[in-house]
């Protein structure tokens, strides 16, 4: 569904056989064949009208995590704002890129 990142790390955004959506992430000194610094579960997705975007939403010890997703014309240079809500409403975001996923993933 999404895999993309930025210096600091590694996020891939996958749908499950089960319908489940997961969440995973590595810091970037970390390979993607070790295990996540940090996996979420039941997610939800929430595509925008036209198509161009998703969010996707995801809840973990009192925080929130939202992906959005923001799809190019080309479909090669997608953008990704990952944000945090702490439990006091603090937030943090970072811009991702687009990555392409590697071979041995496939």
């Amino acid at each position: 569904m999404a895999y993309c990142g930025d210096d600091q790390f590694t996020i891939r955004i996958d749908l499950m056989c089960s319908g489940e959506v997961r969440y995973l992430c590595w810091h970037k000194s970390n390979s993607i064949l070790a295990k996540p610094n940090l996996i979420l579960r039941q997610g939800t997705i929430t595509e925008n009208e036209d198509g161009a975007g998703a969010e996707y939403v995801f809840r973990y010890r009192g925080c929130i995590y939202t992906v959005e997703h923001l799809r190019s014309d080309d479909g090669r240079s997608d953008l990704f704002f990952v944000e945090v809500t702490d439990p006091d409403q603090k937030k943090s975001t970072w811009k991702m890129e687009q990555m392409s996923i590697p071979k041995y993933l496939l």
